[in-house]
């Protein structure tokens, strides 16, 4: 068994899978811009308790005007 020949051949087939680790490289870089984007953490502003309460009473002053209102639409 020439060696010489094992070492070139073993060369040649390196050349080629660094080729196709490139081009794996490229789609998998290229995959990443398309489609929904990372999870990115969002910069929104933490609410306090108080602001809570205050924002589920407005909700709640809301939908029983909703309701209200649905009462006192007959249905047909």
């Amino acid at each position: 068994m020439d060696v010489l020949k094992v070492l070139g051949d073993l060369r040649a087939y390196k050349v080629q899978l660094d080729q196709a680790i490139a081009i794996f490289d490229r789609l998998a870089h290229d995959r990443g811009k398309r489609g929904r984007p990372l999870q990115v953490p969002s910069a929104r502003r933490p609410v306090s308790a108080a602001a809570r309460k205050r924002m589920a009473a407005a909700q709640r002053k809301r939908w029983a005007a909703a309701r209200k209102g649905n009462a006192a639409k007959p249905k047909s």
